[in-house]
């Protein structure tokens, strides 16, 4: 589970699966309409839910402009989208990236999810080298960092899904230099951290919402 050589881009009767090749347990697998997503559109806590208290949705007297540049399994990306924010959503992981379309298009028929899933847009490639350009663009209000981190949620299966995302992506060792480059294209950043971590960086936060397990980081800037 160390390089891209053992997976597998599979087309199935459900939709596209990434799969060990050598395991056919380790497999991802991603689904808007069913599991941790409905349940948190349905059940989540709408705008009073931590992440929708950092990028401080019920201050905007418009819906928010979010780019999330870590967009990974699009969980985040789908929440806020679900909340009503505009989510132009980076992923550079090119096997993660047709995953997440797959699922994007798979529930934009349903009719429940479609308003949801119109109002994210999907981004492959480096955030690094595309927010400077995805910002002039877009204009956003916030952008969100998630980076990759190993204190997840306990659960065998996250367990599992994160075990096979970090030999996919990694930890975001350059997780620093996107903050830094990100605070030069928002007003505002959001960036979410373990609980005890340390920040990316060494400058502090201008604020940060602490929770059980994670906390949120948030820089605001003068632009």
């Amino acid at each position: 589970m160390t390089t891209d050589t053992f997976w597998q881009l599979l087309n199935t009767a459900e939709g596209l699966i990434l799969q060990d090749s050598q395991d056919k347990h380790q497999k991802l697998f991603i689904d808007f309409n069913s599991g941790e997503h409905q349940y948190r559109r349905l059940h989540g806590g709408g705008n009073g839910q931590p992440i929708a208290k950092a990028i401080g949705i019920k201050k905007y007297d418009h819906p928010p402009t979010v780019i999330d540049a870590t967009a990974g399994m699009g969980r985040d990306s789908f929440v806020l989208a679900s909340l009503g924010c505009h989510v132009i959503a980076i992923e550079r992981h090119p096997l993660l990236a047709p995953l997440l379309q797959d699922a994007l298009n798979r529930a934009k028929p349903i009719a429940e999810l479609q308003a949801i899933i119109e109002r994210m847009t999907l981004i492959t490639g480096n955030a690094i080298e595309q927010l400077p350009a995805l910002a002039a663009q877009y204009h956003p209000d916030v952008i969100y960092l998630d980076p990759m981190f190993p204190e997840r949620q306990k659960s065998a299966l996250v367990k599992q899904e994160l075990r096979i995302l970090k030999a996919l992506a990694g930890s975001d060792e350059d997780a620093g230099k996107l903050l830094d480059i990100a605070r030069q294209c928002a007003p505002k950043i959001v960036v979410k951290r373990p609980r005890i971590a340390p920040t990316l960086t060494h400058e502090k936060p201008s604020w940060q919402l602490i929770g059980e397990r994670n906390r949120f980081d948030i820089y605001l800037n003068a632009c």
